[in-house]
């Protein structure tokens, strides 16, 4: 697996164990059942305000911390050397216990699939771009499932940097020989300068997002 996918692996794991979160009455405070991370040493840690809902972004942004980063951009920009030694510190973290073989990707027909990685010599040989009335119809069923943004949100890939209207973004089909278990074929949106980048649907968000960022501070 690249160190990259590595890490918004890490990523999903944090924001499915946050997700777990219930309230203990008899104790009178949240708790968890997690999989993967000690979220409530995680939540002293970046003081989480438990009352709000843990986006997808924070807990990005939460790993790229964790590992000496600023913010989740400066790890996806970092030089693949930096990433696979913060990478190595992640893997032997005392409160990491997750199953490194494999990595998620959603896709736009509403599942979740385990699918292992094997190298760009293979993307190949099980990614297809797709175009025209099949790349119409992928579209088609990522906005039937809420999947996605408006065609004219301007989109900003973490894994290049580039902006674009979500509306420009590629779709491929990966193939089930790709993916572990899976009877069929699946689509999924990735950057608009696929195959050059790498991003997926994960990396894509919208430029507000940023602007408001950066009014908080």
């Amino acid at each position: 697996m690249k160190n990259i996918d590595y890490f918004k692996l890490q990523a999903k794991n944090l924001h499915k164990d946050y997700a777990t979160q219930f309230f203990d009455k008899d104790e009178g405070i949240y708790d968890y059942d997690p999989k993967y991370f000690d979220i409530n040493q995680i939540v002293l840690d970046f003081e989480i305000d438990e009352k709000e809902k843990l986006t997808l972004m924070k807990a990005q942004h939460i790993i790229a911390q964790m590992v000496g980063f600023d913010k989740w951009a400066d790890l996806v920009k970092a030089p693949d050397h930096k990433l696979g030694e913060a990478r190595t510190y992640l893997e032997n973290h005392q409160s990491n216990s997750y199953n490194s073989t494999g990595c998620f990707s959603h896709n736009f027909d509403g599942r979740d699939q385990t699918f292992y990685r094997h190298g760009n010599e293979r993307d190949v040989e099980y990614h297809e771009e797709l175009s025209g009335q099949e790349w119409q119809a992928g579209i088609d069923e990522c906005r039937k499932n809420k999947v996605g943004f408006d065609p004219d949100i301007i989109a900003e890939c973490l894994h290049c940097g580039k902006r674009f209207p979500f509306g420009e973004v590629k779709v491929r089909r990966v193939k089930k020989e790709y993916n572990d278990g899976l009877e069929h074929d699946f689509k999924e949106i990735v950057c608009k300068h696929y195959p050059k980048c790498d991003g997926n649907l994960l990396d894509l968000l919208p430029t507000d997002l940023f602007e408001g960022e950066k009014n908080e501070k």
